[in-house]
Parts: structure tokens; sequence; C-alpha cells
């Protein structure tokens, strides 16, 4: 029993200890009543050794700390050396209520919590009845107060003061959110002027910033803080560097809006003031080329919308015309009053068979805030003209002969004849002819003889090399597969005429001779290609699409599982 009763007295002092240890770290107010905003010091200090610094994060639910600073003090009494350390913290109170100050460690010590009355500022009416006047106010205000989901909604922030303020000194918070989810964006510079107030003429400084909530219920836009100093002669005189003056804080009260859900609509939901679409085309003749791109710039311009809020165009341009869009640009402007939003899609059109076509009209739906409905912006439908597909150019055909511009292109008599005098005898000429067709039917068929010759050996060549030798030539089906694979155009579109060339042997082998033959996929898979190809900028060019269409098109030109055959050539340089 005596060794228990030990263990227990050991772990009886052991805790005892702990206690003293714990509390070793003494706090104290300068003050026990303060207002909201108002600055008070807590200074804490420690007669115990400390290992790290102090963590003064869990004073942040309730306070903001403005400043910290430390101080030690050593005492030598009767050789007995002490050491004192102490931490002084300015902060204010963000709200009113009897606070808890929680308790701070300072590694293995920490202080006791203690409890703060705070106290309520007079908080800025708006309207100013039933309030006494203040010398300095800070308000919120929405417009409208309950607005659609994706609405815009203009928060003006304001700054009212009848005592002159230090401008070197004075701040003013942006609003946050504290509840709900939503977009803030300031608008314009911050404005000075004057107002009335119940009855009191104010000096103001009012900010502007629209918000977009995105969902509905409460949006709680938090308090506006302000800080600053006032500007008192007496000080300003005693201090030239215009530090001085004594530092005031104001708070607005939080700001709740009520987010109402939007009606029910068949498109998409675009809340706007005013919503235009405006077209411009380039060239402006609206004439296509076949192989030449034009582009249409389209613009969406909103009114009180962001430009990322406005939707992708849904431009859909008729068969015989190919359309690309490219990535579209987005700008707002916040200098107004208002958000301006704009969305701008450029697209390369390219005509791909002659013809008269018509663009569809291209169109958006969108709520009218002022009249309550739906509105439609819409640009009308668009005449286009195709030409030139298809054409060939005579002096470029290498089965034309070019004459010569002295002689008929068309004559009825042969160069023999055509060499002798027209004074010659009737009789003469013709011996001459019969003795000219002797000697080249003697000729023909000697000839005759020595080509059957070569064609005899050839094919006698050709079973030697078929029977010994492996083809040597790269497939280009296999050519074309590695680009599309890669996304790589331009070695696709050399790949296509490689294997037009090689396997199709189409005449000419162009992209244009195998798209009179392909069928529809192929089609729009070498269109797309195409459109790629010449357009003005840059693309991203995917090419599964091209060579899943080249496989569909292969099965039905050759037997299943039959290698084409392989044949060596450079691709052509130019595109045709």
């Amino acid at each position: 029993m005596s060794v228990f009763k030990f263990i227990a007295l050991i772990g009886l002092c052991w805790s005892l200890s702990c206690s003293v240890f714990a509390a070793g770290v003494q706090v104290q107010l300068d003050r026990d009543t303060v207002q909201v905003g108002d600055d008070f010091t807590l200074t804490f200090s420690t007669d115990q050794p400390v290992t790290t610094n102090p963590d003064f994060t869990p004073l942040n639910k309730d306070f903001q700390v403005t400043g910290t600073s430390t101080s030690t003090n050593v005492q030598s009494i009767n050789g007995q050396v002490s050491q004192q350390i102490g931490w002084i913290v300015t902060l204010f109170a963000n709200r009113p209520g009897n606070l808890q100050i929680p308790s701070i460690n300072f590694g293995n010590v920490s202080s006791d919590p203690l409890t703060i009355q705070v106290l309520d500022q007079t908080v800025a009416d708006p309207t100013g009845a039933g309030q006494a006047n203040a010398d300095i106010l800070v308000e919120l205000t929405a417009d409208p107060p309950k607005p659609y989901v994706q609405q815009q909604v203009i928060v003006t922030q304001r700054l009212l003061h009848v005592v002159p303020l230090l401008p070197t000194r004075a701040s003013m918070s942006h609003p946050e959110l504290e509840k709900g989810k939503g977009l803030i964006q300031q608008l314009g510079s911050t404005q000075s002027g004057v107002i009335n107030r119940n009855g009191v003429r104010y000096n103001m400084i009012e900010r502007r910033y629209a918000v977009f909530p995105q969902v509905s219920g409460e949006l709680t836009i938090g308090r506006t803080v302000f800080q600053g100093a006032l500007d008192d002669r007496r000080s300003r005189q005693l201090d030239p560097f215009g530090i001085g003056g004594k530092q005031v804080r104001r708070f607005s009260a939080p700001l709740v809006i009520s987010v109402q859900a939007h009606p029910q609509v068949k498109s998409t939901w675009l809340p706007a003031n005013s919503l235009t679409l405006n077209a411009h085309w380039e060239p402006v003749n609206k004439t296509l080329k076949a192989g030449e791109p034009v582009t249409l710039t389209v613009a969406i311009i909103a009114d009180s919308l962001m430009a990322e809020q406005l939707p992708a165009l849904d431009i859909k341009p008729p068969l015989g015309i190919k359309g690309y869009a490219n990535q579209p640009e987005f700008r707002n402007d916040l200098g107004g009053s208002s958000v301006i939003g704009m969305r701008e899609e450029k697209w390369v059109l390219m005509g791909t068979a002659d013809g008269s076509y018509v663009l569809p009209e291209i169109k958006i739906d969108w709520w009218d805030l002022k009249t309550k409905k739906m509105q439609t912006a819409r640009i009308e439908p668009t005449s286009l003209k195709v030409t030139g597909v298809g054409q060939v150019n005579a002096n470029n055909d290498p089965t034309v002969t070019a004459t010569s511009p002295t002689e008929p292109a068309n004559t009825l008599l042969n160069p023999a004849e055509q060499a002798v005098p027209s004074s010659q005898p009737q009789t003469e000429r013709k011996t001459i002819s019969q003795q000219q067709w002797l000697f080249i039917a003697v000729g023909a068929l000697g000839l005759a003889l020595l080509a059957g010759l070569l064609f005899w050996l050839k094919q006698q060549r050709g079973k030697l090399q078929v029977s010994t030798a492996a083809p040597t030539s790269l497939n280009p089906l296999k050519t074309l597969q590695a680009a599309c694979q890669g996304d790589d155009a331009h070695a696709a579109f050399q790949g296509l005429q490689a294997w037009i060339r090689e396997d199709l042997k189409l005449t000419p082998a162009t992209i244009a001779s195998l798209r009179t033959q392909a069928d529809l996929p192929l089609k729009q898979a070498l269109d797309d290609l195409s459109t790629v190809l010449y357009a003005s900028t840059a693309h991203v060019w995917e090419g599964d699409d091209l060579w899943k269409t080249v496989q569909d098109y292969q099965k039905t030109q050759t037997p299943a599982n039959t290698e084409l055959p392989k044949q060596q050539g450079l691709a052509e340089l130019y595109p045709s």
C-alpha cells in the first residue's frame, strides 16, 4: 500500500506542476468595453522559458490584429537573475457582442481565455430615418435588391463624412462575399461629391461594383471597413509628415441580396438591358472563289452581361460551303455605369461546289430586363455565290500541244502534202505520197516487232523480280495513317496525294479528283482538311475522322485482306 500511495503522491505533484506551468502566461486587457472598430490592447507576459513564437491566428475569428510588438525585462536581485518576456497585441473587434479572446499557445505554455464586451456603432441608414446624425457613415446599397440568377446587380459603396479626414491615411475595403456564390467586378473609378442625408451636408466618396449572383437564395456581402485619421490642425502642425491625427474606423452593415430563380425559358438564360448581333464580311462582296477562304466576323454585344456569359454562335453553312470557327475573343468594358460584354467569333468559310447559296439566319434569344420578356437578336439570311470549282487551265494541260500562231490549229493536209509546192504536177505529188506510205508501213512493222520483243523480255524479267525480290517502296496508306494519328495536316495532305497517285491511280492525281468519287463522309473529311490548310490562322486539326473515312472508302475499292501495290514516288510539292 505504501508503494501505491507514493505513486499517487508523485502523480498529484506532477499534475500540480503542469497546472502552474500551463498558467505561466498572464494576459491583460487595457479596457473591458470597446466599440466595434475601436482599437484595444492585449498584453501577454511570462517568466517561463518559451520554446517557440506565439500563434495569434485564433484571434482572427472575431478580431483583426493591427500590430504586435515584444519586450524583454531582465532583473538581478541578490544575485538571482530573472527574465520576463512580454507581447503587446493591438486589435479591434469585427462585430458586437460578448466576444471571447481565445487561449494563445506560447510553445509549452499558454494563456487563459478572456471575455470582452463589444458595443455596436451607429449603423448608416440610407433613408436617414430614426437615426442620430453621425460624423462618419459607411453604407452599402444594391440595385435591384431582388435580382434573378446571373442578373447584374449594381452595388454602391459610400463613405459619408462631415469631419475632415487625412487623405494619406484613408482606406476602405472592397466588398467581399460572405454567403452565396457570385462574381464581383468594380465599375469605373472612385467618385467624390456632396450629398444631403437627414438634413446634413456630407462629403461623399463612392465606388460602384457589378455583382453577378450564380445561385438563387441569399447572397451576403460582408461589412465594408473604413480606416482613417481625423485631420486635426494642431496635430498637423506638430507632425509635418502627415501621419498624426486620431485614428478612426467605421463599418457598414452587411448587405443581404435575395436572389430569385430565373423564369423558365426555352433557350440560354441571358438577362440583359440590351443585346445586339453585328456581322462583318471580308471581302465584303460575299462571293466565294473555290480554294480561297473568306472571313465572317460576328460580335455579340450585351449591356449588363459579362463576355464570358455570352453563348457560342450556332452557324450552320449550307451544303457546298464549309465553315470553320476560330477561337472566340472576349472583352469586357468596365468603365461605365454597367458592364458591357462582347464575344467575337471569326468564321472561315470556303466554297466546295459552284452555285448560289443562302447562309441561314443567326439569332440569339435573351431576356429583356426593361420589358420583362424574351427578345431575339438576329442577323438576316445572307446570299452567297461560289465560283471557280472544277475549272481547268488549258495552258497547264500537258495533253494540249501548242501550235504556232502563224499556222492553223486544224488542217486536212498531212505534213508531206503541205511541203509540196502548189505548181507541181498532180501525178508527181501522188507518186511521192505512195513512196512515203510504203516507207511508213515498213517502219511501223519493224517498230511493232521490236515492241513485242521488249514486252516479252520485260515480262520474263518481272517474273524473276517477283520471285526473288521484295518491294522496297513505302506503303502510302501507312504514311497517311501516321500523319493522321499525329494530327499533322500538311503530312496528311502529302500522304493523300501519294495514295491517290500510287494506289487509286486517279488522273489527275489530285484531291479534287478523289472528291468527285468519294462518299459523303470522305468528302466532309477532305473539306475539313482543306479548310485547316487554307485558313488564315493556325488551327488544331485532328486526323482520326480522315483516317476512318479513308479506311471505309478503301474497303469499297479493293477486296478484303488484299494489299495494294506499292510504288515509289515523291509527293507533289504544291496542293491542288
